[in-house]
Formats: C-alpha cells, structure tokens, sequence
C-alpha cells in the first residue's frame, strides 16, 4: 500500500496540492477527505500526464474534472469529510483551498501489488544475480 497525504490551509502560500497517484499500482484507490475549521475545498482528478515521456502534456494544459469522485466530494465547493473508494485511479488529483477560514487534509492510499512487479521477463525485469535469493545476502534480505 503506498499513502499520499497532503495538506492546503491559508497563510502559507500552499492553497493547492498536487497529488501524483502510481500508474503502476492495481487501481482500487481509498481517499479520506478531513476538513477543520469552516474550510471549502475543490478535489479534481486528471488522466493527463505533464511527465509522460512519450506524450507528456504540459500542466498549465492538464484537463481537470471530478466526475469520478462522489458526492458530496464532489462539489465545487465542498466542506465535507469523509471517505471513498475509486475503481479507476487517475494520475493525479488536485486539491484546492477555496475558502482560507481552516485547512484540509487528503490522504490517497492505493490497494493492493504493483502491476510491474509481475514482470519476470524482458528489459523491465528485474535482473537475476547469482546468489541473491541465498540467505544471509543483502540482495536476498531485500528481494524478500
């Protein structure tokens, strides 16, 4: 399980959060939303990537949209907390402060195995060093 938290509250400069969710992780992804004081908030999501290496968008280009997230997480603005489930995890999300009278936090945990980790054969697997499943080597301690 990988876990993201990020915080936006006013007075510091950091009214947005950019979240970037692992395109490589099985997709079921949890969110829980907790808002203090009398905060509002925007939660967007996009499939663009500005760091694809093949066909990168650039972020100031980034299509932003909420249609995967529930109600009443949804909402622009919102000041519910809670949490939720997503079957289908974009790449990033963005979380905006839209009301600077509290903070709120988000946390991203993302499910289950990493789909690269499937990978046994071919320039992406991992490389097969003599001796390294042995125990009592450092490359057996870590492969485990």
């Amino acid at each position: 399980m990988r876990a993201i938290t990020a915080t936006v509250f006013p007075g510091s400069g950091n009214l947005q959060a950019l979240i970037n969710i692992d395109n490589y992780a099985t997709a079921v992804l949890g969110v829980q939303i907790v808002v203090l004081g009398a905060a509002s908030y925007w939660l967007m999501h996009s499939f663009d990537d500005p760091n694809d290496l093949v066909s990168p968008v650039p972020a100031n280009q980034m299509f932003w949209d909420s249609s995967l997230i529930p109600a009443p997480f949804n909402a622009a603005p919102s000041n519910a907390s809670g949490s939720f489930q997503i079957m289908a995890a974009p790449l990033w999300f963005r979380l905006l402060l839209t009301n600077g009278q509290g903070s709120v936090r988000a946390t991203f945990a993302q499910i289950g195995e990493h789909s690269h980790s499937n990978i046994s054969m071919g320039r992406f697997a991992p490389p097969i060093i003599a001796g390294a499943m042995d125990e009592g080597s450092n490359s057996g301690a870590m492969a485990k």
